[in-house]
């Protein structure tokens, strides 16, 4: 054998094996996940790696995430009004697939909670825009999960949007989202019980009529409405209160209990669901109730007033659900934005929320619904609503004022020593 065939041999292979390399097609280059711009003093998210932003073919999926209460497979008409809200944005747009995902609301593993583990562990699993209950967003923009609109959109100027909607969407002075629904605390009552409910104090302490209540809700959020409305339109917004202001209220409970408005019985109460099986059973003529609840279709012998405020005045609280975008993928964020705008048009609004028995956050949607009861009770409280405070200040508060409530229904606790254990649980949280 020829000493040389050998070493030829092997030459010849790495000579194959360098060409092969040459013509081999070369990876795209890919491009770094842009993040969403923080607020002031809020950490950047975690850089996230490559990866490609659609499906083979050039179809890109964006992620929608809901919470269970918006399933667009509910099988209700509100649900199927989304669904087709949805496919009409692809049939639009060939080239987008949305998928949907429900996170529960609240808790481990919902949306929030979700958004931040997300963050922190896997970016690149972060939904493209999300339905959050408003009082979630602060902490969501702080952590920057959120892209600001600003730049994307300028939807959120909109003059359209009631006061209490740019509340909802509103962050240290940015907008990061878009409104889409609302709910509000009223009184719900049957007309066969009560001729009407009281528009005041004086007037509900005169009537003796029990008041249905989720005393031990641990938001308090009825207490948040009724010390707000204590306060100047200035200050309504700012959910902060001094002595002066919680003794007030506080009287008002203690008054109440005695003439049996507040019977002790409420105080096992911690969901405006339980308080509203006490009124469908009759124990109470009329109960404090989310709008949501009293324009449900089933409830045609129901109707609804504005909550009695110390003078009188309209005022509520509202809570919420807003779009945010949080898509990793800053190349997308403007289709996002697009999607965001298609879902919040006012025709829409009027549409779905009347569906789905919510208030609509835009002047033009709620003129859009019938002129009935429901539409003349919306306009009663919504131009002088304020959205309920970030979640932060609801857990602060919160359960102080609910174990005031409960201790002041139990005749544990005077008006002033409620007022006391109160500012002393807030100062040290």
């Amino acid at each position: 054998m020829n000493p040389m065939r050998p070493f030829l041999r092997a030459l010849l292979v790495c000579f194959l094996l360098v060409i092969s390399s040459a013509c081999a097609p070369q990876a795209a280059p890919t491009q770094p996940v842009a993040s969403p711009t923080p607020l002031p003093g809020s950490e950047l998210p975690h850089e996230g790696t490559a990866t490609p932003v659609g499906e083979p073919g050039g179809a890109i999926v964006l992620t929608v995430w809901l919470p269970p209460g918006f399933d667009i497979a509910g099988g209700n008409l509100a649900a199927n009004m989304l669904q087709g809200r949805l496919a009409e944005f692809t049939e639009q747009h060939p080239q987008v697939r949305i998928e949907t995902r429900v996170k529960a609301e609240e808790g481990t593993g919902g949306l929030l909670d979700s958004l931040l583990a997300a963050q922190a562990a896997a970016p690149l699993s972060q939904p493209d825009l999300v339905l959050l209950p408003h009082v979630q967003l602060q902490a969501a923009a702080q952590s920057a999960v959120l892209h600001p609109m600003a730049g994307l959109t300028t939807e959120q100027n909109s003059e359209d949007w009631y006061p209490f909607a740019q509340q909802m969407i509103t962050v240290e002075g940015q907008a990061f989202a878009l409104p889409f629904a609302a709910d509000a605390l009223v009184v719900a009552y049957r007309p066969t019980a009560i001729n009407g409910v009281p528009a005041n104090w004086s007037a509900l302490l005169e009537a003796r009529r029990p008041l249905g209540l989720a005393v031990a809700d641990p938001w308090a959020q009825f207490s948040f409405v009724e010390l707000s409305a204590l306060q100047s339109s200035e200050e309504s917004t700012k959910f902060s209160y001094s002595q002066d202001e919680l003794t007030q209220l506080f009287e008002f409970y203690t008054s109440a209990q005695q003439r049996g408005i507040f019977p002790f019985w409420l105080t096992q109460y911690e969901t405006y669901e339980q308080s509203w099986g006490a009124f469908t059973e009759g124990r109470t003529p009329m109960v404090v109730a989310w709008t949501s609840k009293l324009f449900d279709s089933r409830n045609v012998d129901i109707s609804g007033a504005p909550l009695p405020t110390q003078d009188g005045d309209y005022f509520t609280l509202i809570r919420g659900w807003v779009w945010a975008i949080s898509t990793p993928y800053l190349e997308r964020a403007e289709l996002v934005a697009e999607l965001a705008e298609y879902l919040s048009t006012p025709e829409f609004i009027a549409q779905w929320s009347a569906a789905a028995g919510m208030l609509p956050p835009r002047a033009s949607s709620l003129a859009a619904w019938s002129p009935d009861a429901k539409q003349a009770l919306a306009s009663q409280i919504v131009l002088d609503a304020a959205a309920l405070p970030p979640q932060a200040t609801l857990k602060l508060w919160g359960q102080p004022l609910a174990d005031a409530m409960v201790a002041i229904l139990k005749q544990e606790q005077t008006p002033q020593e409620a007022m006391q254990a109160v500012l002393a649980a807030v100062a040290n949280p």
